[in-house]
């Protein structure tokens, strides 16, 4: 039992971190001096297009404000934009389609 419960929070402590990368950003002398980090946004998870609105899987992220917008993303090049709405749950989100044709699997952040 007590195995089983050590493997369970090892994944559970695991599996909260978020998902980023560090970068450097070099000032004009070449020397980097701020240390930026690009985060992996939410996937999309369903897009309802005839209503307008998607929704937006949080499991590995920190949840946006009601009313946030957020750029989506595909392949990395920017084709949306979307507005979080209520509802908002522990780890999923809605949100209106402002710009773009969204689909399922695109990122926003």
């Amino acid at each position: 039992m007590k195995k089983i419960l050590n493997i369970i929070s090892f994944a559970i402590l695991t599996g909260c971190t978020t998902q980023s990368t560090p970068t450097a950003k070099p000032t004009a002398a070449g020397q980097p001096s701020v240390m930026q980090f690009i985060a992996t946004g939410a996937k999309i998870t369903h897009v309802d297009a005839k209503l307008g609105f998607v929704v937006l899987d949080y499991r590995s992220q920190t949840m946006p404000a009601v009313g946030e917008r957020l750029s989506v993303y595909r392949t990395g090049q920017r084709i949306g934009e979307v507005q979080i709405t209520d509802p908002v749950r522990v780890s999923f989100a809605t949100a209106d389609i402002l710009k773009g044709e969204i689909r399922v699997g695109d990122e926003a952040r």
